[in-house]
């Protein structure tokens, strides 16, 4: 205990002077703590120390460093003697964690290198077509409006059949949205997104308790008023749980699903190209039911293109006469 205190004294010295400098006197004595021959020295400690820290911070940092470093010691040592007989599992242990990061490093290396995220909304429209039994939906979305509006508004015969004409006409749905604006009637719009089913009613005067599934049979506007407010809504899209989910649901988990499998195949045509690389040099090879059972193969090297026959020579069965005019 005296040691810790004169070490935290000494650490209070080094920063009240300065978060970075430490104090003269422990620039002879190098050593803050020490635990059987393991050491923690004032340039560690100042070299772990962030730049940013000043004051309190500092100290508190450095306490906070140098408690650690002492239960992490004695932890280790303590370790030492509790674990000695699965010395070599703990080695193993971390070997192989030392080999997992070291692959994980090369595999990230190659993606890096090769990984392209552009995939098109073509990619995402074929993926989702092959597999859309993969997307059911788990809960009832919707698309649809609201407008809830006093309920002692004397047009809403009128504002009913504007909403109507608004479904079909960009025209109307402006002069619908302006008389909306006009008289602060609330407007939800959700035609142009899905949405939660319940999230949709929690717009409406609905209770958690009742079913109101069966809305969802009807079609054009429906209605429903409490206390002093009326609403019209109705449903542009449905689409119920257990479904198909719609395409634009879906699509940023496509996108997700297709970069794994980009990434997937980079590192495995990394592996075959090694692997056969190797194999083909000699340096990597296969005996007795590790040639019978592993994937790979060595490849015979392709064979030499044949060199072009030669061209015939003719050799004369006779000598030839000597010119006579010579």
């Amino acid at each position: 205990m005296r040691r810790l205190l004169k070490i935290y004294a000494l650490a209070i010295a080094l920063l009240m002077a300065s978060c970075r400098e430490l104090p003269d006197y422990l620039v002879g004595d190098n050593t803050v703590a020490r635990i059987g021959r393991m050491e923690l020295t004032t340039l560690e400690i100042s070299q772990a120390v962030p730049k940013n820290l000043t004051g309190d911070d500092s100290l508190a940092f450095v306490k906070l460093y140098i408690d650690k470093w002492l239960i992490r010691q004695l932890k280790i040592e303590e370790a030492d003697q509790l674990f000695s007989s699965s010395e070599k599992d703990i080695e193993r242990l971390v070997e192989d964690y030392r080999q997992s990061l070291l692959m994980s490093k090369v595999d990230q290396y190659y993606v890096e290198q090769q990984m392209s995220n552009d995939f098109t909304d073509a990619d995402i429209a074929e993926y989702y077509n092959t597999h859309k039994s993969d997307f059911t939906l788990d809960r009832t979305l919707v698309k649809g409006r609201i407008l809830r509006f006093d309920a002692s508004y004397r047009q809403s015969k009128r504002l009913k059949e504007q909403m109507l004409k608004a479904a079909s006409s960009t025209t109307d749905d402006k002069t619908f949205t302006d008389i909306c604006e006009k008289n602060g009637f609330l407007l939800i719009d959700n035609r142009s997104e899905w949405v939660n089913f319940p999230d949709f009613l929690a717009n409406l005067p609905t209770t958690k308790s009742q079913d109101y599934t069966s809305l969802l049979d009807k079609m054009g506007i429906q209605e429903m008023k409490a206390n002093d407010a009326s609403y019209y809504f109705d449903f542009t899209s449905v689409c119920r749980k257990g479904n198909v989910a719609p395409l634009e649901i879906v699509a940023d988990n496509i996108r997700r699903i297709l970069i794994t499998q980009r990434r997937s195949e980079i590192i495995k045509a990394h592996e075959d190209a090694i692997i056969q690389k190797a194999m083909n040099e000699g340096h990597a090879a296969l005996y007795g039911d590790g040639e019978k059972i592993s994937t790979y193969k060595a490849q015979p090297a392709p064979a030499e293109a044949e060199s072009a026959p030669a061209e015939a020579t003719t050799t004369p069965t006779e000598e030839t006469e000597p010119n006579a005019a010579e």
